[in-house]
Parts: C-alpha cells; structure tokens; sequence
C-alpha cells in the first residue's frame, strides 16, 4: 500500500506523538503536582465589569466613537476578575483559583487547573489520549511570569499585537523551560490583536497603564 506524502505526515504525526507522550511521562513525573506557596486574591463581579467597560472605551476609540484620550488604568484586581472568566471561555483553559499580580514591568499569573488543560499546541493535544485519565485529571499550579511588549504585523501596518514574554515557567514546584510554555499552549495564546489606537501598555506596580493615539 502506498500512502504517499499524506501518509508519511501522519505516520510521522503519531510517531511523534508516541515520543512526546513517553518524554512527558518522565519529565513530568517530578514535583509538578505539588502545591505552591500561593498568595489570595481578591476580586468581584463588579471588578469584571470595570475591566470590560475599559477594554470597551479601547475599541471606541479605535473606531472614532470616543473623543476621550486620557490613560486607561487597569488595575490587578480588574484584570484578575475578567481573566477568571476569559481564559475558560475563551481558551478553554480554566483556572481556579486563579491569582494574578502586577509588578513594575512584570506581570505573574498563578491559577490551578486540571492538567489536561495545558495541552493545546500542536502535537500535544495529542497526549490527554494517550495518557492515564488519572493524571490528566489531576489539579496542578500553574506560575507564568513575563512582561508585555507590543508588536505591528509587517504585513498590515494598520494591524497591532500584544505579546507575552515569558520570562519564568513553573507546574508546581518545579521549574520549566520558557519555550515548552508556548508549545503546551500554542504561541498563538500568548500573542492577541489589539486596536491600532493603542500606542504603549506600561506595568507598574498594581496597575497597567494604557495610552491611545492622539
């Protein structure tokens, strides 16, 4: 039988697959599942809703239905409440509890999820069908540290993108390699389009400060 160019991608795909589930189950066998020392946040509804209504007054902006030009402040507690429900629904990945600070310059998230969740890049979503449902069930913590940056896309001048640089992975108690981050998840979650209006996003310590053009 000949499968052709077809053939040898998927033959290639599941091989990969079969290599990449083997690695996973002993690299991550080690202190992945254990609890971190974690901080409590604090947020409600309402904090949800003024985060929402601020990335609204952006889009206004953008589209000439807003005249406003002064900084759009979000503070930690705003964007924890509206990550809690964008990231599950979204992304599909629910974290719960879910923690997020911002430090001058850096922004940390730490949120518990099930570990199935973490496989969304390609060949990796592959796995949770490999492995036990037992461990793809389990609770683990998640910990990313990174700056935002703020990209324009070559190709449309007219098109911006947010970008995650992470800088510190952990699952857990035990460190990660930055780069299997964007592999687990897909490097398409750590970078989104935002308006063209929006010219610099600046951390500081609780806050993130966002300028629109003039």
């Amino acid at each position: 039988m000949k499968f052709g160019c077809l053939g040898c991608l998927v033959l290639i795909s599941i091989l990969a697959v079969v290599l990449v589930g083997g690695a996973a189950a002993l690299f991550f066998g080690g202190s992945i599942f254990e609890a971190p020392a974690v901080p409590t946040a604090t947020y409600s509804a309402a904090d949800g809703y003024r985060a929402q209504e601020k990335l609204f007054e952006i889009v206004l902006r953008d589209s000439g239905r807003s005249a406003r030009r002064d900084l759009i402040v979000i503070t930690d507690h705003e964007l924890n409440a509206f990550l809690a429900t964008y990231l599950e629904r979204k992304e599909g990945l629910p974290l719960s509890p879910l923690v997020v600070r911002l430090l001058p310059d850096t922004v940390e998230v730490r949120g518990q999820t099930a570990f199935k969740h973490l496989f969304k890049g390609f060949p990796f979503y592959f796995l949770p069908d490999y492995l036990p449902v037992s461990t793809m069930d389990r609770p683990v913590w998640v910990t990313v540290r990174g700056t935002i940056g703020l990209d324009r896309d070559k190709s449309r001048a007219a098109r911006k993108y947010g970008r995650l640089e992470v800088k510190e992975f952990s699952l857990g108690n035990q460190d990660m390699g930055t780069w299997l981050l964007a592999l687990l998840l897909g490097q398409e979650r750590l970078r989104w389009e935002v308006p063209a209006v929006v010219e610099t996003i600046k951390i500081q310590d609780g806050r993130i400060l966002i300028s629109s053009a003039r």
